[in-house]
């Protein structure tokens, strides 16, 4: 495996306006009139309806969500991992919220006056007009993008340090580097194993001996992760592969219906589903724990 050839890293940024302000005066006019400190508490006011950025939050939760679930962890200044091989789902997912972002942006710009109105008529006194940002300055705080870089490769810097500081830098680079990997596969062990463990779960019975509640989502998203596994798995990871694919004959392979009382419950299906996710899941569980 080389990550300067088969990986690169992969930064998402998010410009999202929250609409919200705080308001000295309505603080501590709330503090003297219940005889507390002026530090007591703080009054946050909703500059718009919660409405109105339905949306817009929608659109930057599909990016944020899309982004993790299609990299693996990386590092603390928010790089991520992204494999060469889902280099092309990501970014036809990613371009696709950010295009659903432009749009609910386009559509809050147009009906921006009409919600500062309806704003004027909620807040009352509260409303102050220096608090709403000018029209023409909203596109600016609604973004989304993805920036894409390559893994660095250390050997440039390596090169002009003498030999004896080049050994132990590189032994510094290459532990760093082994607990990076470890702490990204064993990601993607903890996805695919929560799904598996909720699913058994969920197959058993309550208290009352009826089935619980199976849902559909359960299903899919095991169909998403059997989908992405393979694609994010540039280490190679034998035992890793032969789960996802066990994960996908024996569970993700189910229609849903046939796991919960509907016209095409199966209770045998669902009692054979039940066993494998019973089976698998400990297979996942503390396979890896955090890098020390």
């Amino acid at each position: 495996m080389d990550l300067t050839r088969d990986a690169m890293l992969v930064t998402l940024r998010i410009h999202h306006w929250s609409g919200k302000r705080y308001d000295r005066k309505a603080s501590e006019h709330v503090a003297y009139h219940h005889d507390a400190d002026t530090d007591a508490g703080r009054y946050t006011k909703r500059l718009l309806p919660k409405a109105a950025f339905a949306a817009l939050t929608k659109a930057v939760s599909a990016a944020r969500s899309a982004h993790y679930d299609n990299t693996l962890p990386w590092d603390d200044q928010g790089k991520r991992l992204l494999s060469v091989d889902n280099f092309d789902y990501y970014t036809a997912t990613l371009d696709g919220c950010i295009e659903q972002m432009v749009g609910a942006r386009t559509r809050f710009i147009e009906d921006y006056d009409f919600h500062v109105a309806r704003a004027r008529a909620n807040l009352g006194r509260l409303f102050d007009p220096d608090d709403y940002p000018p029209k023409e300055a909203l596109g600016r705080k609604f973004r989304v993008r993805y920036q894409v870089t390559p893994v660095e490769d250390a050997g440039h810097f390596l090169a002009r340090l003498g030999a004896e500081d080049a050994a132990r830098v590189r032994r510094d680079i290459e532990r760093d580097v082994e607990a990076r990997i470890h702490d990204a596969l064993g990601d993607l062990y903890r996805r695919l194993g929560s799904a598996v463990e909720r699913v058994s779960e969920r197959l058993g019975d309550g208290d009352d001996g009826k089935p619980l509640v199976f849902r559909n989502t359960m299903i899919e998203h095991l169909r998403t992760l059997v989908d992405v596994v393979p694609r994010l798995n540039l280490f190679g990871d034998a035992h890793l592969a032969r789960l996802c694919e066990e994960v996908k004959e024996r569970i993700a392979a189910v229609e849903p219906d046939m796991l919960r009382p509907s016209r095409s419950f199966d209770p045998g299906t669902r009692e054979r589903v039940r066993r494998a996710a019973a089976e698998l899941a400990p297979q996942f569980a503390g396979y890896f724990e955090e890098a020390a």
